[in-house]
Protein backbone atom coordinates (compact mmCIF):
# COMPACT_ATOMS: atom_id res chain seq x y z
CA UNK A 1 0.00 0.00 0.00
CA UNK A 2 1.35 3.54 -0.81
CA UNK A 3 0.92 6.22 1.29
CA UNK A 4 0.91 9.82 0.29
CA UNK A 5 -0.25 13.41 1.67
CA UNK A 6 -2.81 15.10 -0.80
CA UNK A 7 -2.45 18.96 -0.52
CA UNK A 8 -4.79 20.86 1.48
CA UNK A 9 -5.02 24.00 0.17
CA UNK A 10 -4.04 25.24 -3.47
CA UNK A 11 -1.17 27.83 -1.60
CA UNK A 12 1.92 25.81 -1.79
CA UNK A 13 4.41 28.44 -2.47
CA UNK A 14 7.24 27.82 -5.60
CA UNK A 15 10.62 27.68 -4.56
CA UNK A 16 12.38 31.29 -3.52
CA UNK A 17 14.37 31.19 -5.94
CA UNK A 18 12.31 32.04 -8.39
CA UNK A 19 11.88 35.15 -9.66
CA UNK A 20 8.13 36.58 -9.77
CA UNK A 21 5.52 35.39 -12.12
CA UNK A 22 3.17 38.72 -12.29
CA UNK A 23 -0.57 38.16 -13.38
CA UNK A 24 -0.03 39.85 -16.84
CA UNK A 25 3.31 37.59 -17.49
CA UNK A 26 0.78 34.61 -16.83
CA UNK A 27 -2.11 35.16 -18.42
CA UNK A 28 0.86 35.90 -21.90
CA UNK A 29 2.26 32.60 -21.17
CA UNK A 30 -0.93 30.62 -21.35
CA UNK A 31 -2.00 32.18 -24.19
CA UNK A 32 1.12 31.90 -26.36
CA UNK A 33 1.55 27.84 -25.02
CA UNK A 34 -2.19 27.64 -26.51
CA UNK A 35 -1.11 29.20 -29.31
CA UNK A 36 -3.31 31.90 -29.79
CA UNK A 37 -3.13 35.76 -30.83
CA UNK A 38 -4.86 38.17 -29.33
CA UNK A 39 -7.07 38.46 -31.70
CA UNK A 40 -8.34 34.95 -31.91
CA UNK A 41 -8.60 35.43 -27.81
CA UNK A 42 -10.47 38.31 -28.49
CA UNK A 43 -13.12 36.79 -30.43
CA UNK A 44 -13.33 33.68 -28.03
CA UNK A 45 -14.28 36.28 -25.12
CA UNK A 46 -16.62 38.60 -27.36
CA UNK A 47 -18.54 38.02 -30.70
CA UNK A 48 -20.04 41.46 -30.50
CA UNK A 49 -17.46 43.93 -29.20
CA UNK A 50 -14.40 42.36 -30.55
CA UNK A 51 -12.61 45.29 -30.20
CA UNK A 52 -13.04 46.38 -26.96
CA UNK A 53 -12.27 42.37 -25.80
CA UNK A 54 -8.93 42.98 -27.81
CA UNK A 55 -8.00 46.05 -25.65
CA UNK A 56 -9.04 43.94 -22.63
CA UNK A 57 -6.89 40.91 -23.16
CA UNK A 58 -3.85 43.79 -24.36
CA UNK A 59 -4.16 45.57 -21.01
CA UNK A 60 -4.05 42.66 -18.93
CA UNK A 61 -0.78 41.05 -20.33
CA UNK A 62 0.39 44.41 -19.60
CA UNK A 63 2.82 44.54 -16.58
CA UNK A 64 1.72 46.37 -13.90
CA UNK A 65 -2.39 45.91 -14.55
CA UNK A 66 -4.53 43.24 -12.66
CA UNK A 67 -8.34 42.38 -13.63
CA UNK A 68 -10.07 43.60 -11.07
CA UNK A 69 -13.18 40.49 -11.20
CA UNK A 70 -12.49 36.95 -11.36
CA UNK A 71 -15.67 36.95 -13.65
CA UNK A 72 -12.98 38.70 -15.82
CA UNK A 73 -10.43 36.06 -15.75
CA UNK A 74 -13.08 33.07 -15.78
CA UNK A 75 -13.84 34.97 -19.56
CA UNK A 76 -10.42 34.07 -20.55
CA UNK A 77 -10.40 30.66 -18.89
CA UNK A 78 -13.54 30.02 -21.55
CA UNK A 79 -11.18 30.91 -24.13
CA UNK A 80 -7.88 29.33 -23.43
CA UNK A 81 -6.69 26.94 -20.85
CA UNK A 82 -5.60 28.96 -17.34
CA UNK A 83 -6.46 28.81 -13.59
CA UNK A 84 -8.67 31.48 -12.54
CA UNK A 85 -7.41 30.52 -8.73
CA UNK A 86 -3.70 30.62 -10.30
CA UNK A 87 -4.27 34.26 -11.30
CA UNK A 88 -5.80 35.34 -8.38
CA UNK A 89 -2.86 34.08 -5.88
CA UNK A 90 -0.39 35.79 -8.49
CA UNK A 91 -2.65 38.84 -7.86
CA UNK A 92 -3.74 39.16 -4.46
CA UNK A 93 -0.76 36.68 -2.44
CA UNK A 94 2.53 37.87 -1.45
CA UNK A 95 5.08 36.73 -3.79
CA UNK A 96 6.77 34.18 -1.35
CA UNK A 97 3.05 32.27 -1.35
CA UNK A 98 2.98 32.18 -5.45
CA UNK A 99 2.74 28.04 -6.65
CA UNK A 100 5.38 27.24 -8.99
CA UNK A 101 4.95 27.84 -12.41
CA UNK A 102 6.94 27.19 -15.50
CA UNK A 103 7.97 29.69 -17.40
CA UNK A 104 8.00 28.35 -20.75
CA UNK A 105 3.95 27.64 -21.08
CA UNK A 106 3.02 28.89 -17.88
CA UNK A 107 1.51 25.66 -16.30
CA UNK A 108 2.19 25.03 -12.55
CA UNK A 109 0.85 21.86 -10.20
CA UNK A 110 -2.91 23.15 -10.77
CA UNK A 111 -3.29 23.22 -13.59
CA UNK A 112 -0.20 21.22 -15.85
CA UNK A 113 0.15 20.65 -19.41
CA UNK A 114 -2.65 18.48 -20.63
CA UNK A 115 -2.75 16.29 -23.73
CA UNK A 116 -5.77 15.83 -26.62
CA UNK A 117 -7.10 12.92 -24.23
CA UNK A 118 -7.12 14.86 -21.31
CA UNK A 119 -3.83 13.08 -19.42
CA UNK A 120 -1.36 15.29 -17.84
CA UNK A 121 1.62 15.61 -20.11
CA UNK A 122 4.34 16.65 -17.69
CA UNK A 123 5.93 17.19 -14.73
CA UNK A 124 8.98 19.13 -12.95
CA UNK A 125 12.59 19.12 -14.86
CA UNK A 126 13.87 22.22 -12.89
CA UNK A 127 12.76 24.97 -10.46
CA UNK A 128 11.02 26.73 -13.67
CA UNK A 129 10.83 24.37 -16.11
CA UNK A 130 8.28 21.91 -16.84
CA UNK A 131 9.29 18.29 -18.99
CA UNK A 132 7.36 19.27 -22.16
CA UNK A 133 9.43 22.84 -21.87
CA UNK A 134 12.50 21.39 -21.58
CA UNK A 135 14.80 22.31 -24.51
CA UNK A 136 12.67 24.79 -25.52
CA UNK A 137 13.20 28.52 -25.25
CA UNK A 138 11.19 30.23 -22.13
CA UNK A 139 8.56 32.98 -23.68
CA UNK A 140 10.08 36.17 -22.75
CA UNK A 141 7.95 37.94 -19.56
CA UNK A 142 9.10 40.77 -18.11
CA UNK A 143 9.03 40.55 -14.03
Amino acid sequence: MIHFALPTERCRSAPSLLSTLSPAGYLKLRRKAAGLSIDTVARRISAKNQAEAKALVCLLETEGTKARYRETINAFADAFPIDADVYMQLRDAPADQHPRICRGCGCSEWDPCVAGDGTHTCSWHGLATCTRCVGEPAVPVHQ
